[in-house]
């Protein structure tokens, strides 16, 4: 039988967020606060009603850890499993969606004797979740509401932390905008921007928000879509704000770290893959921002009374964006994480070539939005790296 890791020293209250978050899905809190509902278990997340409880995180793989994943991602996808739903301190099961033997250890800890496919939708499903780059409630909303297996829209509420964090920040975007629009900043403004914030941010759609819709033209359907599209754009662009101050860094910092131990050779081909990963960065960046500043623009108009059909067209198509968005955001909210954590580790303050190589790799491996038929920027360059310097195992075992 497949042996299945505890986590027994790891209090697993520390790791609640009431909902989705990009690192987190919380499916805890969920059922704490939704498990009564008749939609929590006829639309779930998972069939197996213990499953349908547990956290799964986007975990950045530690050294010990490479061994038995099989995959060269420097995230992965980890399933924590409660011990006791009455006392989160104890701890829970660990298992990685990648790594070898996953199938085999979830059956252990979820057996399904009477019903074995039941378990095998949930695999898949494992798997789907392990190849999303984020657990944002966005993603995971344009990626399963009209899915085969779908899933109820409960499961991707904003969570409350989340909510009380955002409000303030996107009542500020809202009334900016309309300062800008009308030349006024009043602290009446600020407030009603706080009330009609935080009637977005709960999709009310009654009130001012009714009477937005028919301003709009809009059905009631592309209306819920709509808010629920402007409400996606919102979580982002509070979200970048927190993120630009980190992504700086890094920047700053992959550019000033220094490479020890390698020959001529060696590092023009290191500089090469360290240009790479800060060029797509920048990309990645680029592509939020240009999204953030049309939204900025058709909002500013719409407000000015300019251009009402330009403010509709952009919520019909702000859910479409999710994916791409999401997935940009958390690239960059990662790789300042990833080499913060490098950074712990590393106290002498410099790269030895070999280190280089392993670390740059992860990072483009990470950042490089790959087109259909496209070569892979990190991938072309470890060929070029005719080197001693070994290369990173992948181990390629299929899982059972």
């Amino acid at each position: 039988m497949a042996r299945v890791r505890e986590t027994m020293r790891s209090d697993l209250r520390n790791i609640i967020k009431g909902g989705a978050t990009s690192r987190i899905l919380d499916l805890y809190s969920i059922a704490r606060r939704y498990g009564e509902y008749d939609r929590h278990s006829a639309n779930p997340f998972f069939l197996h009603p213990r499953l349908n409880r547990c956290f799964i995180i986007k975990h950045t793989v530690r050294v010990h850890e490479r061994p038995y994943v099989m995959s060269s991602q420097p995230v992965v996808t980890k399933v924590l499993v409660p011990l006791a739903d009455s006392d989160l301190s104890l701890g829970g099961h660990a298992v990685f969606v990648e790594e070898i033997g996953f199938a085999q250890k979830m059956r252990t800890l979820f057996e399904r004797p009477d019903e074995p496919h039941l378990m095998d939708l949930d695999l898949i499903r494992l798997r789907e979740l392990a190849a999303l780059p984020s657990f944002d409630p966005f993603i995971l909303a344009e990626r399963y509401r009209d899915h085969a297996r779908p899933i109820d829209d409960l499961y991707f509420n904003i969570s409350d932390h989340e909510k009380e964090r955002m409000e303030d920040s996107v009542a500020r975007q809202i009334v900016d905008v309309v300062s800008l629009a009308f030349g006024d900043h009043s602290q009446q403004d600020k407030e009603r921007a706080l009330r009609f914030t935080r009637q977005l941010l709960a999709c009310d759609l009654d009130g001012r928000l009714s009477d937005l819709r028919r301003s709009l033209d809009m059905t009631e359907m592309e209306f819920r879509s709509g808010i629920f599209g402007w409400r996606g754009i919102l979580y982002y662009r509070y979200h970048m704000n927190e993120a630009l101050s980190a992504l700086k860094g890094f920047i700053q910092q992959i550019k000033a770290v220094s490479i020890v131990g390698a020959s001529e050779h060696e590092y023009s081909e290191l500089q090469h893959m360290r240009r790479a990963i800060i060029d797509e960065t920048r990309h990645r960046w680029a592509c939020l921002t240009t999204v953030m500043e049309e939204y900025e623009t058709v909002f500013g108009r719409f407000c000015r009374g300019e251009d009402a059909h330009g403010f509709r067209n952009f919520l019909l198509k702000a859910p479409s964006l999710f994916y791409d968005v999401g997935s940009d955001l958390s690239v960059v909210g990662h790789v300042p994480g990833y080499w913060r954590y490098w950074a712990k580790q590393n106290s002498k303050g410099f790269l030895h070539a070999r280190e280089a190589v392993t670390l740059f790799s992860d990072f483009i491996a990470s950042v490089t939005r790959t087109a259909p038929g496209a070569s892979h920027t990190g991938t072309e360059a470890r060929r070029r790296l005719r080197s001693p310097i070994p290369q990173p195992v992948v181990v390629t075992t299929d899982a059972a």
